[in-house]
């Protein structure tokens, strides 16, 4: 599923499937999950199949990020167990680059 948000600086993901495609100039992703339970797993991807995040959460409120500072060729969420990602696009951030 595409989402809508993805002309804008940060995008937002909220189930599995949810992607965005094109190069994309990536400077961190954050995943946020008031709900999450011990090992609730997240895998991103690009279009390709490479994977560009993997994270387990180790309990409630999780939340963590990771500095991608890079280019890549489109976003998919393959697996969220719960929560919502944000990807935060460095081309759209005034000053970062």
């Amino acid at each position: 599923m595409a989402v809508t948000q993805e002309k804008t600086a940060v995008v937002k993901f909220s189930t599995v499937g949810d992607a965005i495609t094109g190069n994309i100039n990536v400077n961190f992703i954050e995943w946020h999950s008031k709900t999450a339970a011990a090992d609730d797993d997240l895998v991103i991807t690009d279009t390709a199949g490479n994977i560009l995040w993997v994270d387990t959460a180790d309990g409630i409120d999780y939340k963590n990020f990771c500095p991608l500072k890079n280019t890549v060729n489109g976003i998919i969420i393959l697996t969220m167990d719960s929560g919502e990602v944000f990807v935060y696009k460095a081309a759209e951030l005034p000053g970062q680059y």
